[in-house]
């Protein structure tokens, strides 16, 4: 592990892998690098062993092993400038120091790290992890389990230089994949951006309508997942948006074209009118109530369910690995602890826990995930033998 990580903005993510780090009670010494008030709580939390401000460049990069830029993606760039201009004077001399970040483009952060001076070696890094809470008061030495952690070194670096970086992810339990920067943001602007960019017109667009009845109070899940990340802030989108536009843009045209080829499909429908089809052109089944010109929307939704399934194909997707149960919860007090205090008796690591479903007189729906089906199996059957109504979840 390395002698001296220093990570520069010290927020959620830059606080949870030092969590992680003292758990652990490794050698590793931690810098901080933030505002005043955030180095103040950082140090009350006992998260880092180092503490200075973001102005002194020339003291914290000074005999930093790994430097881990942490902020937003433009205030990255600014960091990258101000290495860039540190007057080292012999200073490290005849080594190394590895920088990377975590922001969540890379094309350009690339860029700019690869013009970095020696001593420094730049390379990019994207972590597929995150929570609507933003500073170290909410570390989580667990966030990065099991999720992807991109890293994009220039042409021809060797994994010798980035190594002190695949350790690090490792052990906080992430899975590395090196990728080109390029690939990297084109995916991410269809996987991650567009989406963003979705969710937010949708909920943006809720028509008047709906608005002056207050009918929106009526979506159900479908509608309220869709949404959920509409709530996310600017300031973060403002960077993503500037910094890979293009790909972005084209993502969200691509979606378009699907959208326009779902409404052709939509408007070639039979309907039925006056309790009758427009047409009168249904199939022959008396009862069928689906009409015979709507294979193109139906290979648009087989379309779909390929797609989605593909998500969760064996053996690709980390990130949603972990093996699901659900639990009927009894309505009385207690009646989380009567099913937590049994697992943790035998020893079955619960890693994600979820409470789906609670109605007064009404069994609530509590999820369970686990990291191996082993452990999964283990669950179903401790709670079963305690007469729990245990299903798996696909």
């Amino acid at each position: 592990m390395v002698a001296r990580i220093t990570m520069v903005g010290f927020g959620l993510l830059a606080s949870s892998i030092a969590a992680a780090i003292k758990q652990a009670k490794l050698p590793t010494k931690i810098r901080a690098v933030s505002s005043p008030a955030t180095l103040k709580r950082a140090r009350e939390l006992e998260l880092a062993d180092e503490f200075f401000e973001y102005d002194e460049t020339e003291k914290w990069a000074k005999d930093s092993d790994l430097i881990l830029l942490c902020a937003p993606i433009l205030h990255i760039l600014k960091m990258i400038d101000a290495l860039g201009k540190v007057s080292w004077a012999g200073a490290n001399a005849g080594r190394e120091i590895l920088v990377s970040d975590i922001g969540s483009t890379k094309v350009e952060i690339c860029k700019a790290g690869v013009r970095l001076p020696a001593p420094f070696r730049f390379v990019g890094s994207h972590p597929m992890a995150g929570s609507e809470k933003r500073t170290c008061e909410y570390n989580d030495p667990a966030i990065f389990e099991n999720a992807y952690w991109f890293v994009c070194p220039p042409d021809g670096t060797p994994e010798s230089v980035y190594a002190p970086l695949l350790e690090i992810i490792r052990f906080v339990g992430a899975n590395p994949v090196v990728f080109p920067p390029e690939h990297h943001d084109r995916t991410m602007a269809w996987v991650s951006h567009m989406p963003q960019m979705l969710s937010s017109t949708l909920a943006g667009n809720l028509p008047e309508r709906l608005l002056k009845h207050n009918y929106q109070h009526f979506a159900g899940r479908a509608f309220r997942d869709m949404t959920r990340i509409a709530a996310s802030g600017w300031g973060m989108w403002h960077d993503i948006a500037v910094t890979n536009r293009d790909e972005t843009t084209r993502a969200l045209c691509e979606v378009r074209d699907g959208l326009d080829k779902t409404i052709a499909a939509m408007n070639g429908l039979n309907v039925v009118k006056d309790g009758k089809p427009a047409s009168g052109n249904f199939e022959n089944d008396e009862h069928s109530v689906v009409a015979d010109n709507s294979q193109a929307l139906a290979d648009i939704f087989k379309a779909g369910n390929d797609g989605r399934a593909s998500l969760f194909a064996p053996g690709r997707n980390n990130t949603n690995s972990f093996y699901e149960i659900t639990v009927q919860l009894k309505d009385k007090p207690g009646a989380l602890l009567s099913v937590m205090q049994p697992l943790a008796e035998e020893g079955i690591n619960i890693r994600d826990i979820e409470l789906m479903k609670v109605r007064e007189n009404v069994a609530g729906t509590l999820l369970l995930a686990f990291k191996t089906q082993e452990e999964a199996a283990r669950a179903v059957k401790t709670l079963q033998y305690l007469e729990y109504e245990v299903k798996e979840r696909r």
